[in-house]
């Protein structure tokens, strides 16, 4: 084989890739000179984007779709967590709420308390009711002050509205309260409207005035108030209004319905009467 014919296919093998880049680069150069220059081409450009746009939106869809679907995602799970947080909220708030009423309630029922004292009844323990006893249907309740407290068996007990019972058992830091509703509770009264004098009696679930002569005056919305002849109850602490009142044939006495100023067992706070204080009424 000729030496010289190797070397001469070597050189233009070796040319061939130097002029086709030559000849693409050339190719740019016009082509851009054209697009700047002539309209014409860039007419065959807005044609030619027309003509493909399809295929681009075509190829972008699946892009798209999925950019979509995990928006849509991240938006639920934000609503969702959005939601739990405004129902954690929206449960605080209401706890809250509910708690300010109770405060509002207890703070209004202390000032009325206050005020009682504010009005010349002294000597008094104010205390909290704790419970109904061991007993919830009895006829009890369970105050948290006693004998260190200065209680005493005896004392009368009263809310805002009018007299609730008697203390009738006293520990160091606590006492029992009798409720004038109780079965063996019996309260001097006299009507308001009047001043005719009786005894009000409890049977255990309400009040009865069972011994009220039909030849006395007594009619519907009658105040009944502590008339002060025991050394317990002070005169003057509103007892009971009359609901209603029935003449019987065949005995001397009314029959009538009662109802309680006091919430016998509503009442939060209450204050202890020292029976002491105060001395029996004149006739």
């Amino acid at each position: 084989m000729n030496p010289s014919s190797l070397r001469f296919d070597g050189d233009e093998n070796g040319r061939k890739p130097w002029l086709r880049l030559a000849f693409y680069l050339i190719l740019s150069v016009v082509l851009m000179l054209l697009d700047y220059r002539f309209a014409a081409v860039q007419s065959i450009r807005q044609v030619g984007a027309t003509v493909l746009y399809p295929i681009q939106w075509l190829a972008n869809q699946p892009v798209r779709l999925y950019q979509y679907v995990g928006n849509l995602s991240q938006s639920q799970a934000d609503l969702l967590e959005q939601n739990r947080l405004l129902q954690e909220e929206n449960g605080r708030l209401k706890i809250r709420l509910q708690r300010d009423k109770v405060n509002l309630s207890e703070l209004s029922e202390l000032k009325k308390l206050y005020g009682l004292q504010q009005r010349g009844i002294r000597d008094v323990i104010g205390a909290e009711v704790i419970s109904n006893g061991k007993d919830p249907l009895s006829e009890k309740l369970i105050i948290n002050k006693g004998s260190r407290d200065g209680v005493k068996t005896g004392d009368a007990v009263i809310d805002t509205a009018g007299l609730i019972g008697q203390i009738t058992q006293v520990q160091l830091k606590s006492a029992e309260v009798s409720l004038l509703s109780g079965n063996k509770s019996i309260v001097p009264v006299v009507v308001e409207r009047t001043g005719e004098r009786s005894l009000l009696y409890g049977s255990g679930t309400k009040l009865d005035l069972r011994y009220f002569p039909t030849a006395s005056d007594l009619k519907p919305d009658d105040v009944l108030l502590t008339s002060g002849l025991d050394s317990v109850y002070p005169a003057g602490i509103p007892v009971a209004t009359v609901n209603q009142v029935t003449r019987i044939s065949g005995t001397p006495y009314y029959q009538t319905i009662l109802t309680p100023f006091a919430a016998l067992r509503g009442s939060r706070f209450v204050l202890v009467l020292s029976q002491h204080v105060y001395a029996p009424a004149k006739p």
